[in-house]
């Protein structure tokens, strides 16, 4: 009987300390997987400057990605004995790749190539930062570097079209006509929709003087109507080499007033003459 008066009080206390304990193990279980405040704020500047970045907003991105890397180095500076996690690193290479793809697309470039060389220096094999460095350096007109950038990208993934089609127009320029064929024409194999990669294409016919096959590739897509101003301005530069002024002009015609007109049909005839092209414009690389 002792028993029984014993026992029975006892189940509702064990079941009540039971329950307190479960949900104390919940919340200790809840509260591991909870970022610190620290790491929740830095992920949270993380992805606005993520957002900002895809939004076009590129001085807020830049401000945020500098941020970011500041408060990281502060926090090396503080700690002597920190080494950096294979995560950090990832993530420290992501946000030099995006200041570099922020600073080209307001037209720093020469800061934009600082921060892709340092994601080539900590990540060698990054596709990304070797194809934004030649589009940075064909930006600034330094088609030797942009060569050597776009060739270790394509030592990366010989597939990549951009960078085939970059490292086809820095041949163009550098005036390896034969190279910059072959590379365009592997670009325009892997992406047969670009307008831009065709547009190259047409430009390297005109440099080797391949007028009518520069003709071949943009004339019916002017005829089309899905030409752009530089395709149409490359249209009337061949149809003019190859003898067809007055089509030239009609071309022409699209984009430019008569003195205009007249201007780039006296430029392209000079250079029928000199046999060199000293276009400003930059070439759209797609």
């Amino acid at each position: 009987m002792k028993n029984k008066l014993i026992t029975k009080p006892l189940a509702k206390p064990i079941k009540f300390i039971l329950l307190i304990l479960n949900i104390f193990m919940s919340t200790l279980l809840s509260g591991c997987q909870t970022p610190a405040p620290e790491i929740k704020a830095n992920l949270s500047e993380t992805t606005l400057a993520n957002i900002a970045l895809q939004s076009g907003d590129m001085r807020s991105a830049i401000a945020l990605y500098q941020k970011i890397l500041l408060s990281a180095e502060q926090q090396v500076n503080e700690d002597k004995d920190y080494t950096e996690s294979t995560a950090e690193t990832a993530d420290r290479v992501h946000i030099l790749l995006s200041l570099g793809l922020a600073y080209r697309a307001i037209e720093q470039n020469e800061l934009a190539v600082h921060y892709l060389k340092k994601v080539t220096e900590q990540s060698e094999k990054n596709l990304a930062a070797w194809r934004q460095l030649g589009l940075n350096y064909l930006d600034q007109q330094d088609y030797k570097a942009a060569e050597q950038a776009f060739s270790h990208a394509i030592a990366i993934n010989a597939f990549d079209s951009t960078s085939l089609n970059g490292l086809g127009v820095s041949y163009s320029w550098l005036q390896s006509y034969q190279a910059a064929h072959q590379y365009l024409m592997q670009a325009l194999a892997l992406s047969p929709g670009s307008l831009e990669f065709k547009n190259n294409l047409a430009l390297n016919y005109i440099l080797r003087e391949q007028y009518l096959a520069a003709i071949k590739l943009l004339l019916p897509l002017y005829q089309q109507q899905r030409s752009s101003e530089k395709m149409r301005n490359n249209l009337a530069f061949a149809l003019t080499l190859n003898g067809n002024e007055k089509q030239a002009k009609r071309v022409l015609a699209n984009d430019y007033n008569q003195e205009q007109i007249e201007q780039n049909i006296k430029y392209y005839l000079q250079f029928s003459h000199t046999s060199k092209l000293d276009l400003t414009t930059r070439q759209d690389l797609g």
